[in-house]
């Protein structure tokens, strides 16, 4: 018999002194044998022994239960342990342990003993990955910026040969990565001898001290402004192209075009105004919705346009001038037809910083605003129509399993009030105790595969008073798995009793 198969099958037998140098060890440590399923695919392991460090680690009460269901954290452990049991190889595997400021990442150190049983070293591995991603985020930040920069970067040994040279910097000297990388700065790129650039660059090196000077690099005939600061290994050269401060009245016109065709063609509304409030520009859009024409609106205040509504334009107005912030604001408007407005308002600045105005756009709102209130009416409507029928709506979300109750919920269990979502148990601990179990089973059933779950149970009230309720729910698989199990909840107590715990496929 397969030795593993032989433990599953006996009572642990753990000696104390076995473990006695475990025991001191300041790494977590446990004794595991295979719980359920067959040898070769236990379902679950139990746990023999744990040293103080490990329940240190894992939470105490690791001996007794089944391991991984009552820890799900650990439950993709499964794979690597019984990999391990089966052939005897060494694994070693990561898992999560905890939630937010508590959360650590654990290293599992996994081995079989001779007895058959796993033997499992765990360590805190939480500032080590902390510390690797960090410095990997930061090395991969710092790639990308010096990749993604608009300035060309070279990186120069001693000898002027180029280590690294990123993309703006292949566009600049007009030679490929390939063509640049372990060759001489001067011979890639066929640079003269008494250039600016070479006498520069060797003037940096030589002086140890950063070099900044402008040269027309003359096969691309760029103007560049060059930096250079040495470094213990060679030189780190930053080439900016300043030939682009040459800018044209034609480049300006076609953004300026752009930017008209991107205002106007807005199907909201768009606009600038002054530090007094007055419009600068608004949009066809814009205009339209406030039911004037661009002319009327330009050089106006709201105060002027509109003095009913001013007064919150207004103070919405002062706010992002005052903080200097993007805000969003729900304003509406008054008059034979009410509009509500959602809109976004950030302050204007110049070249140097300057707050010389603020943008704003505006979408109408009214229909969305409408549709809304309706929405709520319905459901307000809908939950007393359950309510007068003593009727409530059962959610039970999945995998979480927390059970989410409308307000007129608590009635049916004889209490005040209920929390707008509990954990399945609670639900399961007002039930009758000899009811309790059954619907336990049923909903898990449900919850395993798609299908109509039909219940009818007692509930015990706090002063002890036993009502009956029918549960009729259903579950749906989306994307292959079940989120929820949605449901009417009954109360049936002067009903006659019908057949209960019914579950029929979907």
């Amino acid at each position: 018999m397969h030795l593993a198969c032989y433990l599953l099958s006996q009572p642990p037998m753990v000696s104390s002194s076995r473990y006695a140098l475990e025991a001191l060890n300041p790494d977590g440590f446990l004794a595991l044998r295979p719980d359920g399923g067959s040898a070769e695919a236990p379902t679950d392991f139990l746990c023999d022994y744990a040293n103080p460090a490990a329940e240190a680690l894992l939470g105490p009460g690791l001996s007794g239960p089944p391991l991984l269901a009552s820890r799900p954290a650990l439950a993709g452990m499964l794979a690597p342990w019984t990999a391990t049991l089966v052939t005897g190889a060494r694994t070693e595997h990561s898992f999560g342990w905890g939630e937010g400021e508590t959360a650590r990442q654990v290293r599992a150190r996994t081995a079989r003993m001779e007895d058959g049983r796993l033997a499992v070293w765990l360590a805190d591995i939480t500032e080590e990955a902390r510390f690797v991603v960090e410095a990997e985020a930061f090395e991969e930040r710092m790639s990308a910026y010096v990749e993604c920069m608009p300035d060309a970067f070279l990186a120069l040994d001693a000898g002027f040969r180029v280590r690294h040279a990123n993309r703006a910097a292949e566009k600049l000297l007009g030679s490929s990565r390939d063509e640049l990388l372990g060759r001489m700065l001067w011979d890639a790129y066929a640079e003269e001898p008494e250039s600016t650039l070479r006498r520069q660059l060797q003037r940096a090196l030589s002086g140890g001290r950063t070099v900044e000077f402008e040269e027309c690099l003359a096969p691309t005939r760029v103007h560049c402004r060059v930096t250079a600061v040495p470094t213990s290994g060679g030189l780190l050269v930053y080439l900016a192209d300043i030939t682009a401060r040459r800018r044209t009245e034609d480049t300006l016109r076609r953004t300026s075009a752009l930017f008209n065709a991107v205002l106007q063609g807005c199907t909201d509304a768009i606009y600038t105004k002054d530090l007094a409030g007055r419009y600068t520009r608004i949009n066809a859009a814009g205009a339209k919705l406030m039911g004037k024409p661009v002319e009327e609106v330009l050089g106006h205040t709201d105060a002027e346009l509109w003095p009913e509504e001013a007064r919150t334009t207004a103070s919405h107005d002062r706010e992002v001038l005052a903080f200097r912030h993007t805000f969003t604001y729900e304003e509406a408007q008054r008059g034979p037809k009410p509009r509500v407005w959602l809109s976004t308002k950030g302050v204007l600045k110049d070249d140097t910083g300057a707050v010389f105005g603020l943008f704003g756009i505006s979408r109408d709102i009214t229909d969305r605003k409408a549709m809304e209130e309706a929405l709520r009416r319905n459901e307000a409507r809908m939950l007393q129509a359950l309510s007068a029928a003593s009727l409530t709506l059962f959610d039970l979300r999945l995998p979480e399993g927390t059970l989410h109750w409308e307000r007129n919920a608590a009635s049916l269990f004889g209490q005040a009030e209920l929390p707008v979502e509990e954990p399945l148990g609670t639900f399961l601990s007002r039930l009758h105790p000899e009811d309790r179990l059954g619907v336990a089973e049923r909903l898990a059933r449900c919850a395993e595969s798609p299908g109509e779950v039909v219940l009818d149970y007692r509930v015990v009230l706090a002063d002890g008073q036993v009502r009956r309720q029918a549960l009729r729910a259903r579950s749906r698989a989306e994307d292959g798995r079940i989120g929820r199990v949605l449901g009417v909840l009954a109360d049936i107590t002067h009903r006659q009793p019908g057949a209960s715990g019914v579950i029929q496929a979907a």
